[in-house]
């Protein structure tokens, strides 16, 4: 099986990067405001590819992964990425995104998605919902938290997180979003869970199947390091203590159940595991 791919019991989640750029716009020091860059140090050698191959110190590089699930005859697409040149996050990177391309060689065609799970709604998780003013998987309900949809109506939200306007918002015209509060099951197999802090509206996706379980966590859990230190704070966390307990939480669960998990920042294709050594949590790759 490629190792984009994981599967369990009867659900295939495979992982797609939108782009990947390095280093990218923001360095350790940007994204973790309140820890010295001395402080990552021994995680260099741990996670090699979670910091910069061709910056100095303080760079990292930038992937942004989306996840396809199969399960139960449904196609689940889980985030959009940077999206197309013209987007908020292709400018900002100098990036292009190349999903779509992406999926049909993985023979995904865009009306053969049935939900488009938004983890949450920065810039760089929305940017092929839509193409050419209408939804760019047409067929696909778009599964927004509300409290997400609640926090995006400020206008120095939108100023600070572009997109929305173009990206987020017209989609409830277009008759194509579904705004969720708490957990839904989108099949017996797959579960919405809010997880929030990194936004408001924050949401995983958890799958089970054939007494075997994963949990795709979008920037709930943003860097290896945050394994270590879910207390660092993040840059992106738009509620710090909320994020950081969530992570705690997260991690206390996926520990104790030995579940895989999956983040869209990690190390491509972002499937690991969380492993104890010598007291301590570490992300460990599959």
């Amino acid at each position: 099986m490629p190792n984009d791919t994981l599967r369990l019991g009867n659900v295939e989640i495979l992982a797609l990067p939108d782009a990947h750029v390095d280093p990218s716009p923001w360095p350790l020091s940007m994204r973790f405001p309140h820890t010295p860059l001395e402080s990552f140090e021994p995680y260099r050698s741990r996670y090699p590819d979670a910091f910069s191959a061709h910056g100095g110190p303080d760079d990292t590089p930038g992937t942004f992964t989306c996840y396809v699930v199969r399960s139960q005859g449904q196609l689940v697409l889980v985030d959009t990425g940077i999206g197309p040149a013209g987007t908020p996050m292709s400018g900002a990177t100098g990036a292009t995104g190349d999903l779509p391309q992406k999926l049909r060689a993985r023979g995904v065609q865009p009306e053969e998605v049935n939900f488009v799970f938004l983890t949450h709604i920065h810039p760089d998780h929305i940017g092929w919902n839509i193409s050419n003013g209408q939804p760019t998987f047409p067929k696909a309900r778009y599964l927004v938290h509300q409290a997400d949809w609640d926090a995006w109506q400020s206008a120095e939200v939108r100023e600070i997180f572009g997109g929305f306007p173009e990206l987020v918002e017209p989609l409830k015209g277009l008759g194509a979003l579904d705004l969720l509060s708490g957990e839904r099951e989108l099949n017996a197999e797959l579960k919405t869970l809010h997880t929030p802090g990194h936004t408001p509206g924050s949401q995983s996706l958890l799958v089970t199947s054939a007494g075997e379980r994963a949990l795709i966590v979008g920037d709930a859990i943003s860097s290896p390091v945050h394994v270590v230190h879910p207390e660092w704070p993040y840059l992106f966390d738009m509620h710090a203590e909320v994020a950081a307990d969530t992570r705690r939480d997260l991690l206390e669960r996926l520990e104790a159940e030995r579940m895989p998990f999956a983040s869209s920042h990690f190390p491509v294709p972002g499937f690991g595991k969380v492993i104890r050594l010598e007291g301590r949590r570490y992300w460990q790759a599959l």
